[in-house]
């Protein structure tokens, strides 16, 4: 088999790449230039709200980069998980993106969209016939979880990129996938090992966490030959090691040497990580075990309310001392006069983090009783509608400014406000709903494709 390279941009599309390493990467001539674009890491807001978590204009111009060279080069270019948490609305965003990088550089690719937002029709009728369940220790799904949510994805495998590869595409724009299924569809679809097909492709989605000295995101180059793959970085200056490859394995694993796809599971307990030059990692040993259903993860995401926050700092040592007690006294002043206002505590959750006193780990903090001589504040409440938000964080803010404690030797003055206007009105706040798998009865089941063809991206 010839070998396949392939080159990853960079982690997620929008948090850049040096121009030096993509340029070392197209010179080697890679199969395929991609670049996953979501994670599930900044929480369920961005997939409620089908925005992006990145900017446009970062994204601009990574994709540009990527999209120019790709089609000079006659290299077809893929993007998975687009904006984000590769949403309907994400996807439509991302192709407005390619849609004015095409214009602006007389640029006419055939692309193919890949669409993975689910109908609620179908996931009821999955459900009906018991062919969704839990991942992990959370609920069963039930029809009002798909009904509550405002947006739910499907984690597609590798078989809807083969087809728009197939097909001719120059470009793929596509939902939501599993970050190495991105990188695994090529290689599998030319004959490559199944085994050191995933695994290459577990190995550089994340671009250069792979790669010495971490400076930022990079390119990665993974090739793959027979019985092995190797993998470096683009950028000369910097390089791969075992250390960095062999726990790339291991991360966001379950399980340290299992990982879960689609049609089955990556096993790496007989990896062998070799340093056969000073920047080129080779691995060999990966092996691939066919599940007997295939399935898919959903994610879904439904509105809870709406968050307002307020930011100080606290150096009085008098106030300090007893913080515990003062922060109960102003819990009871909102009550009461929040309660003024008609509203009911159903109606809203107030947070009280106090940053250098056991904000972090909470009830869990090893050191509850360390020294403390200034404190950050943090008021965060979660209400029910965004005036009720906006109503609770006001009076909040004025209890903690004007309640009393015991030794206090000012009127006010406690508090040191970094901000004007105090108040950040956060907007709708969203919470994962579903976290689900499902049973497919053919890989393309989640999957909607759309084609542009060339002439029709000419008359963008």
């Amino acid at each position: 088999m010839p070998p396949i390279r392939l080159m990853a941009t960079t982690g997620i599309l929008g948090y850049g790449f040096t121009e030096e390493a993509f340029n070392a990467g197209v010179a080697m001539k890679p199969d395929l230039i991609a670049c996953d674009a979501g994670s599930s890491d900044p929480g369920p807001h961005y997939l409620g709200s089908g925005t992006a978590f990145v900017s446009r204009a970062a994204v601009k111009r990574d994709l540009a980069l990527m999209v120019t060279a790709g089609v000079a080069n006659a290299i077809p270019v893929m993007i998975g998980s687009a904006g984000g948490s590769g949403s309907d609305a994400q996807v439509d965003w991302t192709l407005d993106i390619l849609r004015e990088i095409c214009t602006e550089n007389d640029l006419a690719p055939k692309v193919a969209v890949i669409r993975t937002e689910q109908s609620k029709d179908l996931l009821h009728g999955k459900l009906a016939a018991g062919k969704i369940q839990p991942l992990g220790p959370i609920g069963d799904l039930t029809d009002e979880d798909i009904d509550d949510a405002s947006r739910i994805v499907a984690m597609m495998g590798p078989e809807a990129y083969q087809q728009a590869l197939q097909d001719g595409a120059d470009v793929v724009i596509a939902g939501r996938g599993t970050d190495a299924a991105l990188f695994a569809a090529l290689p599998l679809m030319k004959g490559a090992d199944p085994g050191l097909s995933w695994h290459l492709a577990k190995i550089i989605e994340c671009g250069a966490q792979v790669v010495e000295p971490r400076e930022g995101q990079d390119c990665v180059i993974g090739t793959i030959y027979d019985d092995h793959f190797t993998v470096e970085p683009g950028h000369p200056d910097r390089r791969c090691t075992v250390t960095r490859v062999s726990a790339h394995t291991l991360y966001e694993n379950p399980e340290p040497y299992r990982l879960k796809e689609p049609d089955g599971t990556l096993v790496t307990d007989q990896c062998r990580f070799e340093q056969v030059e000073e920047r080129v990692v080779k691995v060999s040993g990966s092996r691939y075990e066919p599940a007997d259903q295939y399935t898919v993860k959903l994610e879904g995401a439904r509105p809870v309310g709406f968050r307002t926050v307020f930011v100080a700092g606290i150096r009085d040592p008098i106030l300090i001392a007893g913080i515990d007690d003062f922060v109960k006294s102003c819990r009871q002043r909102i009550e009461r006069d929040v309660g003024a206002l008609g509203i009911e505590p159903a109606d809203f959750t107030l947070s009280v983090h106090l940053y250098g006193k056991n904000a972090v780990m909470g009830e869990l903090e090893p050191e509850a009783d360390g020294p403390v001589h200034e404190l950050g504040l943090l008021l965060d409440v979660l209400g029910r509608t965004e005036d009720i938000s906006r109503a609770v964080l006001a009076k909040s803010r004025y209890a903690f400014l004007h309640t009393d404690f015991p030794g206090r030797m000012c009127i006010s003055g406690n508090l040191a406000i970094p901000f004007s206007p105090s108040d950040m009105h956060v907007g709708a706040v969203y919470e994962f709903n579903i976290w689900h798998v499902m049973e497919c009865d053919d890989p393309m089941e989640c999957v909607r494709m759309e084609w542009i063809e060339s002439e029709e991206v000419r008359s963008w």
